[in-house]
C-alpha cells in the first residue's frame, strides 16, 4: 500500500520513538499531536483569528450589522475581515473586521445604558488610531464636540486616520491634545461623557489618577473598557518575556491582581473588585456593567457623577 511522501516523513520523524516520554508530552502545542487531532493551538496562521471573529460576528442580530453599515470605510489599513450577508442602504456588501466591530459593541453598550440624546461633549482619553471616534461621531451625529487627548505620534495617527474616513464637517468636530499639555491648559472643561479603552490598563496609577482628577471628576458619564487583572504570560504561550517587561506590566494600571483568565470564578470575583478599582471620585457610581463576549476578561463599565447635571 503506497502511503504519502508527507505521512512517510512523519513517520520517520515526529513518531519514530513512541516510549513513555513520548506519553508525557506528546500532546502539548507544538508536539506530534498537532499532526493527529485538533489544529496546534500555536498554528502561526490567521486559522483562529478568524474563526473566533467569525463566531462572534455571526452571532449579532441585524441591528447590529446596520449600526456597522453606518459608519464610513472601515477597511483603511488592511484589517483582517469576515464577509457577511448585509448590505449597506446603498447597496454596498459589508465585511467585518474585529476594530470595528468592538467598536460598534462599545456604542451599543452606551446607548443600552445611557443613550446620546444628552450628550454632546465627548472627551476620549487613548484613542488609538480612532476607530471608536468615527463609530460614534457616524451613530450619534448629534455630538457637538470630540476631543481626543494622546501622545503625539499617535495623535499624528488619529488625526491622519479620522480625516481619511470622515466628511469634513464631521472631521471639524475633532480637536486633539498632546496628553503632555494638560497641565498648561488650566482647568479642563465640563463634558457629558469621558471614554478610556484598554489603555489606563498601560499607564502608572498616578497618571490615571491624574486623569481622574483633571479631566474626568467634571464629567455626567465616565465609560471605561479595560481588563480587570492581570495574568501570567505562560497561560497563554508567551514564554520567553524578559523579567524586566513583565515587572512594568504587572505594575500598571488599577487591576493589578493575577487572575486565570480563563476560570468563571476567578474573573466574576475580580469584575467586583475592578468596577471599584476605577471609580473616579465618591460621587460617582457604576450604573451599568458587563463584560466583554470576545474577551471576557475586559470589563465594559459606566460611570455616572451625582454630581453633574445635564445643561
Amino acid at each position: 500500500m503506497k502511503i504519502s511522501t508527507l505521512w512517510e516523513h512523519l513517520s520517520r520523524t515526529k513518531f519514530a520513538r513512541i516510549n513513555k516520554t513520548f506519553l508525557r508530552s506528546f500532546r502539548q502545542p507544538g508536539m506530534p499531536n498537532n499532526r493527529l487531532a485538533a489544529w496546534d493551538p500555536l498554528d502561526p496562521s490567521l486559522r483562529y483569528f478568524k474563526f473566533l471573529l467569525f463566531h462572534v460576528v455571526n452571532s449579532k442580530n441585524k441591528q447590529f450589522f446596520r449600526n456597522y453599515a453606518k459608519i464610513g470605510p472601515t477597511h483603511v489599513g488592511n484589517p483582517v475581515h469576515i464577509p457577511v450577508h448585509f448590505r449597506a442602504v446603498d447597496g454596498t456588501k459589508i465585511s467585518v473586521n474585529l476594530d470595528h466591530f468592538l467598536a460598534v459593541e462599545e456604542y451599543t453598550f452606551l446607548k443600552d445604558h445611557m443613550g446620546f440624546n444628552g450628550v454632546r461633549d465627548i472627551v476620549e482619553i487613548g484613542a488609538g488610531f480612532g476607530r471608536t471616534a468615527q463609530s460614534i461621531l457616524k451613530l450619534a451625529p448629534r455630538t457637538r464636540s470630540y476631543t481626543i487627548i494622546d501622545l503625539p505620534n499617535v495623535l499624528a495617527l488619529s488625526s491622519c486616520y479620522l480625516k481619511s474616513v470622515l466628511k469634513q464637517k464631521d472631521f471639524r468636530k475633532l480637536k486633539f491634545i498632546v496628553a503632555d499639555s494638560l497641565e498648561t491648559l488650566g482647568s479642563f472643561p465640563p463634558c457629558d461623557l469621558v471614554i478610556n479603552i484598554d489603555s489606563f490598563q498601560e499607564m502608572p496609577r498616578q497618571t490615571i489618577k491624574y486623569y481622574f482628577q483633571k479631566v474626568i471628576r467634571n464629567c455626567r458619564f465616565f465609560y471605561s473598557k479595560n481588563p480587570i487583572g492581570k495574568y501570567r504570560p505562560e497561560s497563554v504561550g508567551l514564554m520567553r518575556l524578559s523579567k524586566k517587561n513583565m515587572m512594568d506590566v504587572f505594575s500598571l494600571g488599577l487591576s493589578k491582581e493575577l487572575i486565570d483568565i480563563f476560570d468563571k470564578k476567578s474573573m466574576h470575583l475580580a469584575r467586583k473588585k475592578h468596577i471599584s478599582h476605577y471609580l473616579p471620585t465618591k460621587s460617582f457610581k457604576a450604573v451599568a456593567f458587563e463584560p466583554l463576549g470576545i474577551f471576557p476578561y475586559y470589563l465594559h463599565v459606566l460611570y455616572k457623577n451625582d454630581n453633574q447635571q445635564p445643561a
